[in-house]
């Protein structure tokens, strides 16, 4: 059986698994789980049914859930939520058991500014700036644009590097919200004078935490300190521009039992920060470090950046994350040709004689084009990194645009295999036959060693819807002159 098939049924075996009953002990930090179980720690955004996050199927009906301090029950856990899970993990790798999972909360209160206008559009609430995307999951709201600045919010999400509020969630629901009758921040303390300061900083939003109650107790705080803010007297909860904090929860002593063991299994979902092109750097405020051996999936290690979204898998060597995976949580598209259409915030660039992408920037869009800007019409070569936009069409969001190419100005596609049929792989929506490249050598591996016909194609898994689903090999493709001739092709995952 070649591995072509074998990979299949592992992958198809894996979904499976998944929509069957969860099995596993309640491991801890340190612990193993039950049979065939071990413990993990697991942060990132969850998916319903029952709680997947990072691709594990946790059964949640017996764990001790919060949303911040509040206890909920399994039915509180909504989509979009960012969690801490604790618990175990079955030899499937894909289903476990939580014992405890927390709900984290970036802002809730009520909205100073709403843009809808903008691009991307965004709110300020509390002195935190709050970005949403085609991912954003809205609730007990139609969409961006039906939240007021009267209106009580609660919003989950990423903070990237300079502290904005990447929203994964908004909550508009008041049952549904951790603790309805309290304003609150979560954030890293800057700008106080010594240990438990009364005057600090989070991002922007000044704030008084003179009387404020200290937890738990003989718990302390200093900058650099991650802390949720809370105040109670709603609606003088900022006076003179300044918060009015009731309670300082100091979240490494809180949440202790969500520290992993040495050599524990520990999953990290988040924005990367800290990154300065070595093995070292932070995913949601997590030391990470990669090593010879890491696996890189939905992208490549030149992808790494500030601010991009992927999931770190490892373990815990006492003081980070030694990842055994790195997976793109957006799979990154590349994609390089000349740009026929332009307007004001998108672009219509041709990759090939088989069809055109609409690229689409934003303020956050770095590069030559940065802030929004796109490039004109012209003959030149263009280079666009991004993520397809959900919601249908070929439409990217451009993380990245620059105004040359490399690869000799190759026009090029690189994303995950949709579908594949015989020598025929769609990307991208475009079903593009790579059955006889022109280059020598016509097909490369990952390594980017000659492969054969056979062997590409053996290696080629398409996506598996979910949940969870399984993201199909990344595969770039070249084109020659003319642009529907295929140079070369590529296994990039």
């Amino acid at each position: 059986m070649n591995t072509k098939v074998l990979r299949n049924i592992a992958l198809v075996a894996a979904i499976v698994l998944t929509v069957s009953a969860c099995g596993g002990g309640t491991g801890g930090t340190g612990a193993t789980g039950g049979t065939g179980g071990t413990g993990i720690v697991s942060t990132g955004v969850m998916t319903k049914g029952s709680a997947i996050v990072n691709g594990v199927r946790f059964e949640d009906t017996t764990a001790n859930i919060f949303i911040d301090d509040t206890p909920k029950t399994a039915a509180a856990l909504q989509n979009g939520m960012v969690v801490k899970v604790l618990g175990s993990v079955n030899d499937d790798g894909i289903n476990g058991t939580a014992q405890r999972v927390k709900a984290l909360i970036e802002v809730r209160g009520q909205p100073t500014s709403v843009n809808s206008a903008a691009n991307p559009q965004s709110l300020v609430l509390l002195g935190q700036t709050v970005f949403v995307d085609d991912q954003t999951v809205y609730s007990n709201l139609a969409n961006f644009g039906a939240i007021t600045v009267s209106m009580l919010i609660e919003v989950h999400g990423l903070r990237d590097t300079t502290g904005r509020v990447r929203a994964t969630r908004i909550e508009a629901n008041a049952v549904q919200m951790g603790d309805n009758l309290v304003d609150e921040i979560r954030g890293v303390v800057s700008a106080g004078a010594g240990s438990n300061p009364t005057a600090f900083n989070l991002g922007s939003q000044p704030v008084s935490a003179i009387g404020a109650v200290i937890a738990p107790a003989g718990a302390s705080y200093q900058n650099g300190s991650v802390v949720e803010v809370h105040c109670t007297a709603r609606p003088n909860c900022v006076v003179g521009g300044v918060f009015q904090a009731s309670r300082v929860v100091v979240e490494d002593a809180e949440d202790a039992a969500f520290q992993p063991g040495m050599g524990q299994r520990f999953e990290a979902e988040g924005l990367i920060s800290g990154f300065n092109g070595t093995a070292n750097f932070l995913v949601a405020g997590t030391p990470v470090t990669t090593t010879g051996s890491t696996r890189f999936e939905g992208g490549i290690a030149t992808d790494l950046a500030d601010n991009v979204k992927v999931e770190a898998e490892g373990t815990w060597n006492g003081s980070r994350l030694v990842a055994s995976k790195i997976e793109f949580k957006r799979t990154v598209v590349r994609l390089q040709g000349v740009v026929t259409a332009s307007s004001a915030s998108s672009f219509t660039l041709t990759i090939s004689s088989a069809g055109t992408v609409t690229v689409e920037a934003d303020s956050l869009t770095s590069g030559d084009f940065a802030g929004g800007a796109v490039p004109p019409v012209s003959a030149n070569c263009v280079q666009v990194r991004g993520q397809r936009k959900a919601g249908g069409g070929v439409v990217v969001t451009a993380g990245e645009i620059r105004g040359s190419c490399s690869s000799s100005n190759d026009h090029l596609i690189q994303a995950p295999v949709e579908v594949e049929s015989g020598t025929t792989l769609t990307l991208l929506g475009f079903a593009i036959d790579v059955g006889n490249p022109t280059d020598t050598p016509p097909f490369r591996n990952i390594d980017e060693s000659p492969m054969t016909s056979t062997e590409f194609f053996n290696a080629v898994v398409p996506a598996i819807p979910g949940p969870p689903s399984v993201p199909g090999t990344l595969v770039k493709v070249r084109f020659g002159t003319p642009l529907l001739t295929v140079k070369q092709v590529e296994l990039e995952d």
